[in-house]
């Protein structure tokens, strides 16, 4: 028996040791798709609407538009947390976040109703052309290729006639840090954050700088400069304290640097903010591991399990608690 404990003991190391850093491994994309309508207030279905589906975590957008009957789809989904924005020049904008599984063939669809508005009290852009859409799309689809010199330049041709959508510049930014091209990201990302503060005067509530500063830690991450990461990120929650994304990043630096305990303090935090989302719930129970706590690991893979049995590691993690279990008896 003691051999036997040996064994899962050693199991469990190498679990711990060969965990991948996770910030935004698949940049959101997968096989998922959501579908949906859009009508007027009226119930008159409306056409041309732009959609856009950000995966919440790494900032990723994906477009789709509504065609004459007011359907519209967006595919190339990962799973996770999207938000749906529909926009259109004489509407208000509007949008729903939603988890997405790109292991399930029936997402749950999602209709928006928009409200006629003045052009002049709209504030959210949109894509209101063909063209842009077009290189819009050729972009995302560049990058899910791995082609990120091309994609760069569908994304600054599409930001050319476009400087409204200043936000693109995530998706170059995104571009060059896969290319190890770390300044020219850092420099994207700033963009960003330079119009904040241009056009508000303080990043405070912002979800697009808190994006930025996200992204500009998941940069230096891949530099290898671990402080700059965790201080960029740790910002990005002070900005946007209610994303519980940015907190489990945070989470996800202290635990690679073997700091657990700060670890689980921004692990639970994520979940304080969404306790649906699986993510933080499946780390937590490894931080618990790492410090010897098995039966706080026990309930956090537990409901791991239960809030997220789609996910790829939730089968490995299911068979791992009633191993757990028999060392807590011992």
């Amino acid at each position: 028996m003691r051999k036997n404990n040996i064994l899962l003991l050693a199991i469990i190391f190498v679990l711990l040791m060969s965990l991948p850093l996770s910030l935004a491994a698949q940049e959101g994309r997968g096989k998922g798709r959501v579908r949906g309508e859009v009508y007027d207030e009226a119930g008159n279905a409306i056409a041309g609407v732009q959609i856009m589906a950000t995966h919440l975590q790494s900032g990723t957008a994906f477009a789709g538009k509504s065609d004459k009957n007011g359907a519209w789809a967006v595919a190339g989904l990962g799973t996770g947390y999207f938000r749906f924005t529909a926009s259109l020049e004489g509407y208000g904008t509007t949008y729903h976040e939603v988890r997405v599984s790109q292991f399930s063939q029936n997402n749950p669809p999602i209709r928006f109703t928009l409200k006629q508005v003045q052009v002049s009290d709209m504030s959210t852009p949109s894509i209101q052309d063909e063209g842009s859409l077009a290189l819009f799309e050729e972009g995302n689809e560049l990058y899910e290729q791995e082609n990120y010199s091309e994609a760069v330049a569908k994304f600054e041709e599409f930001l050319l006639s476009n400087p409204n959508i200043f936000q693109i510049n995530l998706n170059i930014g995104n571009c060059y840090r896969e290319m190890g091209e770390f300044d020219k990201a850092v420099e994207s990302y700033m963009k960003i954050l330079d119009k904040v503060m241009e056009d508000k005067g303080s990043y405070e509530g912002d979800e697009g700088a808190a994006k930025a500063f996200a992204s500009i830690g998941e940069t230096y991450i891949k530099k290898g400069d671990l402080e700059k990461a965790s201080e960029s990120l740790q910002q990005s929650i002070a900005i946007f304290p209610e994303d519980e994304t940015l907190a489990f990043n945070v989470g996800e630096i202290y635990f690679n640097q073997r700091e657990i305990d700060k670890a689980v303090e921004y692990y639970q935090m994520a979940i304080k903010i969404n306790d649906k989302w699986g993510p933080p719930h499946r780390q937590l129970g490894y931080a618990y591991l790492n410090k010897g706590d098995y039966q706080a690991a026990v309930d956090s893979f537990k409901k791991f399990v239960e809030v997220a049995p789609e996910d790829p590691k939730a089968a490995e993690i299911a068979a791992l608690i009633p191993q757990l279990e028999t060392l807590i008896k011992k």
